[in-house]
């Protein structure tokens, strides 16, 4: 299993890929669309829509990377989501731009389930046994003075 650092240097990257990719969906559909996304007839609001989703997601993996009770729950979650992405893409594999990228595209969502699946648990160790993992504190009266 991997430590309280490695895990919060690869949500740190979970994040960044999300918050890339929620970023462009969100401001540029089109492109979003042409180069990832090409699944049946474009649509520029769901593909803005999806990405909004991303984008938060991002930003809230981000945020977990130093609060470790965050990490679990939204982990799971991405995990969750990730293997219904992965479900609908069955059904979706001849719309992609070959199907060849239809099954890649859906092999590589399901991937991403079980990753994040995994790090959850690592989460839930991390935060178990205490190991190296340093709880997030939240600011409170008696810390940093009375300013």
């Amino acid at each position: 299993m991997i430590g309280e650092r490695a895990l919060r240097a690869i949500l740190l990257v979970v994040a960044a890929y999300h918050v890339i990719t929620g970023a462009l969906a969100l401001l540029d559909p089109g492109a979003f669309f042409d180069e990832i996304g090409r699944y049946g007839i474009e649509n520029s609001h769901y593909v803005g829509d999806n990405g909004a989703f991303v984008l938060a997601f991002g930003l809230a993996i981000g945020a977990a990377a130093s609060r470790p009770s965050w990490r679990a729950p939204l982990l799971w979650l991405g995990a969750l989501w990730y293997g219904l992405h992965a479900v609908n893409h069955v059904f979706d594999t001849e719309e992609a731009r070959t199907t060849a990228r239809g099954w890649a595209d859906t092999l590589l969502l399901a991937g991403g389930a079980v990753l994040l699946g995994w790090l959850a648990r690592v989460a839930e160790r991390l935060n178990r046994d205490g190991g190296t993992a340093v709880p997030h504190r939240e600011g409170n009266a008696s810390e940093g003075g009375t300013g």
